[in-house]
């Protein structure tokens, strides 16, 4: 009996942790921007969601500095190769006309193998995080503020011999 209880126990431990771990974890990107209200950055975070494709919908509030949008979908003819992609975006302000910003990109991948072209027979299953979609969406909203252009360092220069 007192073998049975372990083997149920550790069967349980086995199927909660494999449950737990379905999600990767998320990853945000944020930075600081300048802005005159936190009407014109919720204004310029709405318009940078629709300028990259994101459907603005009921995930928007305001009052609470958080937007999440639809989703955006890419279907493609082979499994795990489709993608959805849904945007996150949270501010706060950390001092008079300057916010903090966070903005995460949630990815999915559409894993059906008969019909991956059609969205109903969609099998969507959790993907890492998109940080470099996200990392746009935060330079876009930097840059309708008119706030400071973040660019990588250029790649140096190959000589040829």
């Amino acid at each position: 009996m007192d073998r049975i209880g372990t083997w149920i126990a550790s069967l349980c431990l086995v199927f909660v942790a494999s449950c737990a771990s379905e999600r990767p974890e998320p990853k945000w990107r944020d930075g600081e921007v300048a802005a005159a209200s936190e009407n014109v950055l919720w204004e310029v975070t709405v318009l940078a969601l629709d300028k990259e494709g994101y459907p603005v919908g009921a995930g928007l509030d305001p009052a609470k500095g958080l937007a999440m949008s639809g989703w955006k979908s890419s279907l493609a003819p082979f499994k795990g190769k489709g993608w959805r992609a849904r945007a996150h975006v949270k501010y706060e302000r950390t001092a008079p006309g300057r916010y903090k910003l966070e903005v995460r990109v949630e990815k999915e991948t559409n894993e059906d193998l008969v019909r991956p072209l059609d969205p109903t027979y969609a099998d969507w299953q959790p993907a890492p995080d998109d940080p470099e979609r996200a990392g746009v969406l935060l330079q876009r909203i930097r840059s309708y503020l008119g706030g400071e252009i973040d660019v990588a360092a250029p790649p140096k220069a190959r000589t040829s011999r």
